[in-house]
């Protein structure tokens, strides 16, 4: 049985649980009815954003109904909101438009334009991070080429201690968004500077001037289409 015929069998099962038709549960999600059929029957598996609407609905765990893997009961708190949805071993990281992060204002569900899922113990593991902390941003500019290319996808971590280390990170600066390169002076005060020279000037922040300087994340992982 592969992950298609899986994942709509579970699907049917927690639909049939809930004692909703297929009908009923397209007009509660906002699917259209032959969409929906395509889930039950396994022709198409469901985007990430239209799982966690299902799941939403449904009350069951998100992550269980991706994977089998788990309890289909939502954990404790869990409300499937845009953010993080965490559930048997995924995590729902949360896209957001890259014009609009503001990092002391709250980040709006209605900034979320996507969601992509990332397992849990990479994220702990490898990333040494809380999955509350991510978000993804899609890369406009080419300032950064060769290391982050045009329309490339960035896995953003907020965490306060990562914003002291060096690295490529998400920048505000006056009204605008900025991914730029960040490095310690051995005298003190930062470097912020582009990989491609020629794309933007090198910036020199002194070392009282620092908290002036908002890193609302650093990149921690890039993706992008070959």
């Amino acid at each position: 049985m592969n992950e298609k015929q899986k994942l709509n069998i579970r699907l049917i099962s927690i639909r049939k649980n809930k004692g909703l038709t297929q009908k009923k549960l397209s007009e509660l999600a906002d699917i259209s009815e032959p969409t929906m059929n395509h889930y039950e029957t396994g022709k198409r598996i469901p985007p990430v954003e239209t799982l966690l609407t299902l799941a939403r609905v449904l009350e069951c765990d998100a992550g269980w109904l991706l994977t089998g893997q788990g309890s289909p009961q939502p954990q404790t708190g869990e409300t499937h909101e845009p953010t993080v949805a965490d559930g048997a071993g995924f995590v729902f990281v949360p896209q957001y438009d890259i014009g609009i992060i503001e990092e002391k204002e709250p980040i709006q569900s209605s900034q979320i334009v996507n969601h992509l899922a990332f397992k849990r113990d990479w994220v702990l593991q490898e990333l040494r991070t809380q999955p509350d902390q991510l978000l993804l941003i899609q890369c406009t500019g080419d300032a950064m080429e060769p290391t982050i290319r045009p329309d490339d996808l960035l896995l953003v971590d907020r965490s306060p201690e990562k914003k002291n280390q060096d690295g490529v990170f998400l920048l505000q600066i006056e009204s605008g968004l900025y991914i730029r390169r960040v490095e310690r002076r051995i005298d003190g005060g930062l470097i912020v500077r582009s990989d491609k020279p020629e794309a933007a000037p090198q910036e020199i922040i002194a070392r009282e001037d620092e908290n002036k300087l908002n890193r609302i994340g650093r990149v921690v992982w890039v993706g992008r289409r070959i």
